[in-house]
């Protein structure tokens, strides 16, 4: 076996208008404010305004704290200035904002490193070697993407003269905009997660008002003149947008009503779109599971987060309906969800269910699962794309397929025909060794894959080898296995690594083994 490396947004529909209060000088210069205001325009009213967005972060916080959301563990490598004309610490910004957003909670821990490629690389190959690294899961990218100065100028100004009297009044306004974008991917694999972006725009209005008049009184001239004036601060105007796009991303990353922060109605067509989406996408037992957690926090239901709809499920459900204005029928539809997602419970009960990325590439910062009761550990099935015993030939890539009964640390390993052994999984692609429940993992991940498992000897056995466990062992088994993935130990047979979890004290190890047959070459002419 050779292993062999191969090689829209949609717009949100927010405008913020921004607006700051000025000094009123007499016959004197003016400067500009520091503090802009937004004025929210929702696509239904009411319009509310507010100075800035911190008070909608610590809402995030409190939102975040009563979904359940933690432990989630994300980086940027900044927001830059595509413009090139605004100089400012954006990415300073969002990690405040982000900070704002965790401070009861801890949903978010934010990593601080740049994600270029070559450090993904360095970054994934420290786990399971440093025992207090968490590498992040997802990144933020985006930039100040507009800057268009003059976008509405309007002056205008009258005068009369006298013999003995001069007076005259001007007044002019300047509107420009300044647009961010947002966006989340996962690290492991650069992928651009679709659906999870922010686009915003503020207009920074620059206006004033001015009045002179002159006069004679007798042998003596006498002039004065008045001036109003009040403009944006461009920086302020960032911040802002910074912070209303991190409370976007971030709301439709976990899915928590973020608008909510946002003083905008559950009503709102375009949230309540949103959250019809979220609720459209969730498997059945996505949606039981949640259900049951929200009825099991508000004192409804007795028993635990299953995903199976069951008759005392329904019974809590009914009473749950006809407390909340809804028809009692015991059925799990979108009103039930939206009313649910609208008034969160606090965390009486479980947390939410440990996020999974798109593509299962995951990350080390996700939240740990609760590991699985004692007497009960998990166990694997192991296939393949070709089955349970699977046969390929010569120049054929392997994709195994790996799935827990329980949630638990899974850990695989490939021995070839010559006794060499490396690991296959987690891997620098698939970085998260945890695996929910009945979850499939196919190894290499997606449909194009990042690096294949290619039979190159006619006629060998090879043989795939895995673990699991309930507890998280890749940081506890001994250095000599912690070497790079797809590269091999030395000195190691697959009954060795496989011994060597087995030995760990105070966990549950169970582990599983498939043949792989390469066919001869004869076979593989016909």
């Amino acid at each position: 076996m050779a292993f062999e490396a191969t090689g829209i947004v949609r717009r949100t529909g927010f405008e913020r208008v921004a607006a700051a209060a000025a000094l009123l000088l007499m016959g004197a210069c003016v400067t500009s404010g520091e503090q802009a205001t937004v004025a929210q325009k929702p696509k239904t009213p009411p319009v509310r305004t507010v100075s800035n967005f911190s008070e909608a972060l610590r809402c995030m916080d409190t939102l975040m704290w009563n979904h359940g959301k933690r432990d989630i563990f994300i980086t940027s490598n900044g927001i830059p200035d595509a413009t090139g004309r605004v100089a400012g610490g954006t990415k300073e910004m969002l990690i405040t904002a982000v900070s704002r957003m965790s401070e009861r909670s801890n949903a978010f821990r934010f990593v601080d490193f740049e994600p270029t490629l070559d450090d993904v690389n360095a970054l994934y190959w420290m786990i399971g070697v440093q025992p207090n690294f968490r590498a992040p899961s997802y990144y933020v990218r985006g930039a100040i993407t507009q800057l268009d100065d003059n976008v509405v100028s309007e002056a205008a100004s009258a005068g009369i003269s006298l013999p003995t009297f001069d007076l005259g009044i001007s007044a002019d306004q300047v509107m420009s905009v300044i647009s961010v974008d947002l966006n989340i991917g996962e690290l492991a694999t650069r992928q651009i997660i679709p659906g999870l972006s922010a686009s915003n725009s503020l207009a920074i209005i620059s206006s004033g008002r001015g009045a002179d008049a002159g006069a004679v009184i007798g042998k003596a001239g006498l002039s004065f003149n008045v001036s109003l004036n009040k403009s944006e601060g461009l920086h302020q105007a960032v911040r802002t947008l910074i912070e209303l796009s991190t409370i976007e991303v971030l709301g439709k990353m976990t899915r928590t009503p973020y608008w909510q922060c946002l003083g905008i109605d559950q009503t709102n067509p375009a949230f309540a779109g949103q959250a019809r989406d979220w609720f459209d996408s969730m498997a059945p037992s996505q949606r039981v599971a949640y259900v049951q957690r929200v009825l099991l926090a508000e004192g409804y239901y007795d028993g635990s987060d299953s995903g199976q709809l069951d008759e005392r499920t329904r019974d809590a459900i009914s009473r749950y309906q006809a407390d909340n204005d809804l028809i009692a029928t015991g059925r799990i539809d979108f009103d039930l969800y939206q009313r649910m997602l609208a008034q969160p419970s606090g965390q009486k009960g479980p947390g939410a269910p440990r996020l999974q990325s798109v593509s299962n590439a995951g990350g080390e910062g996700l939240p740990r699962a609760t590991p699985a009761p004692a007497g009960a550990p998990p166990d694997l099935v192991l296939s393949s794309d070709r089955g349970p015993q699977p046969r390929y030939r010569a120049g054929e890539a392997l994709v195994v397929k790996v799935q827990p009964t329980a949630n638990g640390f899974v850990y695989c390993y490939y021995q070839d025909a010559a006794g060499s052994v490396a690991r296959i999984f987690p891997n620098r692609f698939q970085p998260d060794s945890f695996v929910q429940a009945n979850q499939q993992v196919e190894v290499p991940p997606g449909a194009q894959k990042p690096f294949n498992l290619r039979m190159d000897r006619p006629g060998a056995s090879e043989t795939i080898a895995c673990v699991v466990s309930p507890d998280e062992l890749g940081t506890r088994i001994a250095d000599r296995y912690k070497t790079e993935d797809l590269q091999p130990i030395p000195g190691a047979t697959l009954a060795d690594v496989v011994g060597a979890y087995g030995s760990i004290q105070g966990t549950n190890v169970r582990s599983r083994q498939m043949a792989v047959q390469v066919l001869p070459a004869v076979s593989a002419q016909r």
